[in-house]
């Protein structure tokens, strides 16, 4: 019982990295232009839930001493093996502050101006292009403000002595791959082989309907498509038509589509694929239709297909 009661202890348990799963995403090839806070200050609600998960294998193993399963002398030792699992683990996912934020503090930009260079480029070299600025310099203001938020958690006492030290032994690897690592060019709302993702083009086509049918509320909307009528179907009713409806909604996505190019965002092929896809889009959203739904004598709400 005791072995494995103490095996149960050590899965529960577990370990993470330096930095943690959302750190190691920040840090990594892949991660996205838009990760500007992933390496935030710990939360004490973790740390209280630990607290708790401890509490509650404690009022577990006192219940199976006074039920004579084990005996107060092993109840101690897993408690004691489980103390010790949990101070080996550096549980300090987020005790680094926003390196990014911090890059751009050191380089005197706003954070979202940073995000915007970065595309194509990487922190190291906008540095090196900044006027008194260098590649060093930011390392060395990142370590900085890295150890001081170290410091501060080993002073609250979040994390242990041990645990300061692995930080502290990472960061260097850790700034360095931040500082050197390349942003991708590619917009967000192209996907990786280079498609046009559509329907983050579309915008919010319920309110764009809502416009063309003269202003519409949501709960006439929701009434009518609760009763099994489509977007198009409404149209009909208002006096206006199911075509004109697609009509002014792709005209809205082409507008967003142009705009993305304008802004550099969308190379022209990649409009031009967006578009064919729009219309498409479009009509099955102004086409498609809620199972209505009806109530019996009985109270009962059934849908009909």
């Amino acid at each position: 019982m005791r072995q494995k009661l103490m095996l149960a202890v050590a899965v529960g348990v577990g370990s993470v990295g330096l930095f943690g799963a959302a750190a190691v995403g920040a840090f990594g090839p892949d991660a996205s232009a838009n990760v500007v806070s992933t390496i935030a200050p710990a939360a004490s609600a973790e740390i209280a839930g630990e607290d708790k998960a401890g509490d509650h294998l404690k009022q577990l193993l006192d219940g199976l001493v006074q039920k004579g399963v084990i005996t107060q002398q092993q109840e101690d030792a897993i408690l004691t093996a489980a103390k010790d699992a949990t101070a080996a683990r550096v549980r300090t996912a987020k005790v680094v502050r926003d390196l990014l934020g911090e890059s751009a503090k050191y380089l005197g930009f706003t954070q979202k101006d940073l995000v915007a260079k970065l595309p194509g480029t990487s922190l190291g070299k906008i540095a090196d292009a900044t006027a008194n600025k260098s590649k060093t310099g930011l390392v060395t203001a990142l370590t900085v403000a890295a150890n001081d938020d170290i410091n501060k958690a080993l002073a609250d006492k979040r994390i242990t002595d041990e645990q300061a030290k692995k930080l502290r032994d990472g960061l260097p690897a850790e700034i360095t791959k931040l500082v050197d690592r390349t942003w991708p060019t590619k917009p967000a709302s192209v996907h990786r082989e280079g498609t046009p993702n559509v329907k983050a083009f579309l915008g919010d086509m319920l309110q764009t309907a809502r416009d063309y049918l003269g202003g519409i509320t949501l709960q006439d909307v929701t009434t009518a498509m609760r009763s099994g009528k489509s977007l198009g179907d409404i149209a009909n009713d208002k006096g206006k038509s199911r075509d004109g409806l697609v009509q002014a909604l792709v005209t809205a996505a082409n507008t967003r589509i142009d705009k993305a190019v304008a802004d550099n965002k969308l190379t022209a092929d990649q409009a031009t694929a967006l578009k064919t896809k729009v219309a498409g889009e479009i009509a099955k959203f102004v086409d498609r239709k809620a199972p209505a739904k009806t109530t019996s004598g009985s109270g009962t709400t059934t849908k009909t297909p």
